[in-house]
């Protein structure tokens, strides 16, 4: 199979009139619209590359990710029009940045007690770190995937509140300190020790969002090697945690469809074929999906949406529980991520492919007028949440795993209470400084 170059051609175009239509309307290049329309027209370029012989994407499946890529639009141009009076330009945003410095090591020391449980558990199966990382790389991976491993759950999520704090504690100061880079490093040391890369992607998300969206009392006050300083040791230390788990875990080339364009820059690139596959196949696998319906019959609402509150209901003994892992479907890669449109219609069906992306289009747009026009520590938390769901969408619905409604909540919680203590420090400094009239 060759590279059908027509239909790159073609499915360039809507993807930059996306990507143009976000900076135009939210007036910068990082936003969460341009975000989701450039990775989902990468990753279907890619598969139009065909450097690995998928099975066709169905017309149905095209005819999905098209009305939810409008959908999204079209619920972001209703809050958008609806509020034109808003007052774009330089707003005050003042936060206490001894409160936010408090909670961003507050929440990492929760997270790193995670990674602290990891080296516990690892010991005893292993042996020691250097046998489990470096040695048995695979099955750890392995142990991770089949729940062969168990360990404190959840404790790590707590470090992803603490990379949206740190995004904004980095903005407001104008530069990169060592307690905004501790939660960027439990992160890597939590997929390190897991085999795992996606929180990589996700705290690099949470922080730059909340870095670019946080208001500077000047944009002068920071410079621009400043910026690129920041943004520079986020990405390797993130990068590095990525590479280093991918190449420990010696990713295989024995792919199913491989191509033999794909084995010749696999002998320059080893860990290729995966990283090609994680940026081609999920689209694949929901066309896969989309061809056996049974496989998503008899199950219960909202099943993925909401698989965090239906696992703790399942623990009082109601028949609500989600599996940690989704079923594979062959592509013939093997995927259990199968884009966030799997997971909405499995959920609610067409209703879902219409009316969730309009309601995430709907929401993610108020939340960036909020930031930009009223903004508030709580506003830009959410936001970065809400980005993480746009940006993942191409993979799969970030709302199915309960570290996300934890990030969300911890974060959105904490940033609720910095903010009103703010508020109530500044009005007793107000009361404080009013003058004082006796009767004579």
């Amino acid at each position: 199979m060759e590279a059908d170059w027509l239909m790159i051609a073609v499915l360039a175009l809507p993807t930059a009139f996306g990507i143009y239509i976000g900076r135009v309307w939210f007036r910068r290049w990082f936003n969460p619209f341009s975000l989701y329309s450039g990775l989902w027209g990468f990753c279907l370029c890619n598969y139009e590359i065909r450097l690995i012989q998928y099975q066709p994407i169905s017309f149905l499946a095209w005819t999905y990710i098209t009305l939810a890529w409008v959908s999204l639009y079209v619920g972001a141009a209703l809050v958008f029009f609806m509020k034109s009076s808003r007052a774009w330009g330089v707003v005050s945003f003042d936060v206490d940045l001894r409160r936010l410095r408090k909670w961003l090591i507050i929440l990492s020391a929760i997270g790193a007690i995670g990674v602290l449980d990891q080296v516990l558990v690892l010991r005893r199966e292993f042996g020691g770190l250097f046998e489990a990382i470096l040695i048995n790389a695979n099955d750890l991976y392995s142990s991770r995937m089949y729940n062969e491993i168990s360990s404190v759950p959840y404790v790590g999520s707590f470090a992803f509140a603490a990379c949206s704090l740190a995004g904004v504690y980095t903005a407001k100061l104008g530069r990169i300190t060592p307690e905004a880079l501790i939660p960027l490093v439990v992160v890597s040391l939590h997929n390190i020790l897991g085999m795992g890369r996606l929180w990589l992607g996700f705290a690099a998300i949470l922080f730059l969002t909340c870095y670019f969206y946080t208001p500077r009392v000047s944009r002068l006050s920071v410079s621009k090697w400043q910026k690129m300083l920041a943004i520079s040791l986020v990405v390797a230390i993130l990068l590095g945690g990525f590479l280093f788990v991918s190449s420990v875990r010696v990713l295989g080339v024995d792919f199913p469809g491989i191509t033999p364009a794909m084995e010749r820059v696999t002998e320059f690139i080893p860990i290729f074929p995966s990283l090609y596959s994680y940026f081609s196949a999920a689209p694949v696998a929901f066309s896969v999906y989309l061809d056996t319906p049974d496989e998503s019959s008899n199950r219960h609402w909202g099943r993925y949406t909401f698989a965090p509150a239906f696992r703790v209901l399942s623990k009082f003994g109601f028949q609500t529980s989600v599996p940690a892992y989704e079923e594979n479907y062959y592509t013939p890669v093997p995927m259990n991520t199968d884009t966030y449109l799997k997971n909405v219609h499995s959920d609610f069906g067409l209703f879902g492919i219409l009316f969730f992306p309009l309601v995430l289009g709907a929401f993610t747009a108020h939340l960036i007028l909020r930031a930009e026009t009223r903004p508030s520590l709580p506003v830009l938390v959410a936001l970065a949440n809400v980005n993480l769901v746009m940006v993942f969408a191409f993979f799969f619905d970030v709302m199915l795993l309960g570290d996300w409604y934890i990030s969300t909540i911890a974060g959105v919680g904490v940033a609720t209470l910095i903010s009103q203590r703010s508020v109530m420090k500044n009005s007793i400094k107000l009361s404080r400084g009013r003058p004082r009239f006796e009767a004579s």
